[in-house]
């Protein structure tokens, strides 16, 4: 948890419950609850902000980020007065909204985050929330658009030496080259991932880089490749229960299951990634889960089972979209991403 600058109250306590987290991520979030009352009660509301940021970003590594919504709908307003704490739950409730698809709800909040960072001069959330703004043009397919903010990123983040963010920021861009098939370049900046991932012990970007570099070997008909890739990811993805991160690896498996002529193994395995993303309210995923289960279901001439799933795939594409509609139109223009 390196997003905490040695000059914040209470930055040694929490770099050492990131060290137990590494090996007891239980035991750290227990502690960091605890760690967040005494400091509110002690009516430090500063430090008990950053507690909560630091048990956010324990449980997104492990997929549960959403447990916290409500705590950081409400830490929103607490932190009013604090910009640079204001900054860190901004970019948190980016996270969220984007992972359940408010695509204009989370890129009003990064747009915030990355105005406070200037503020306070925090180049770690200046970077993250501009991750996230790549990844929300990622989602509308405007590829060349998302990279160049990620560059934008990269270029905040310099020479400094944080594995988390070089990891994540690394796979970021290869996806944006993976879409536009360059797959020389994706699979270059997918590994430069998974290197940064394993030199900072960032299980979830290893198991990410993993998915990444299957779904490249699969563009290059390397069966053998992906099949290894996608199982490290999935395997990983299973342990530290991370359920996002499971059910996209597992719709690939799909892909490679299809590759193998396993009918049956590639509907088991779209059903088991609609099921997680259902279980972390994930509209995006669930949506393509729907739409590859129609498809599956309908080559196997179950109809009436692939109209269903075509109809809640229609039905959360209309949903995505409302949203979005709905999200800007409630912003004013200059907090539009």
């Amino acid at each position: 948890m390196n997003f905490l600058a040695a000059a914040d109250p209470g930055a040694d306590l929490l770099q050492r419950l990131a060290r137990i987290a590494e090996r007891h991520p239980q035991s750290a979030l227990y502690r960091l609850e605890a760690l967040e009352q005494r400091y509110r009660a002690a009516h430090e509301l500063g430090a008990a902000l950053d507690a909560l940021y630091a048990r956010f970003y324990l449980l997104e590594h492990r997929g549960r980020a959403l447990e916290l919504q409500r705590q950081l709908v409400h830490a929103r307003r607490d932190a009013a007065g604090l910009p640079l704490q204001e900054a860190r739950i901004s970019e948190a409730l980016g996270r969220l909204a984007y992972q359940q698809g408010e695509y204009a709800e989370a890129a009003a909040q990064w747009n915030h985050a990355i105005h406070l960072s200037r503020q306070t001069g925090d180049v770690w959330l200046g970077v993250a929330a501009r991750i996230g703004l790549g990844q929300i043009h990622y989602a509308m397919a405007a590829w060349d658009e998302g990279r160049h903010v990620h560059r934008e990123a990269a270029e905040l983040l310099g020479p400094q030496q944080d594995t988390y963010l070089r990891s994540k920021l690394a796979l970021n861009i290869g996806v944006g080259y993976f879409e536009c098939a360059r797959l020389d370049d994706a699979e270059r900046h997918f590994s430069h991932g998974l290197a940064a991932a394993r030199n900072g012990h960032h299980r979830e970007y290893e198991a990410e880089a993993h998915w990444h570099l299957a779904r490249a070997a699969l563009a290059r008909g390397r069966l053998d490749w992906a099949t290894t890739d996608c199982r490290n990811a999935l395997n990983i993805a299973g342990k530290l229960g991370h359920s996002w991160l499971e059910s996209v690896a597992s719709q690939t498996w799909t892909d490679i299951a299809l590759a193998r002529g396993d009918f049956t193994g590639a509907v088991r395995s779209a059903e088991h990634g609609l099921n997680l993303a259902r279980r972390i309210h994930s509209r995006p995923q669930e949506s393509q889960a729907h739409l590859r289960l129609a498809r599956l279901l309908e080559q196997q001439g179950d109809l009436a089972g692939a109209l269903n799933h075509l109809w809640q795939h229609l039905a959360l594409r209309n949903e995505l979209e409302r949203l979005t509609v709905q999200g800007l139109s409630a912003q004013s223009p200059s907090q539009r991403a």
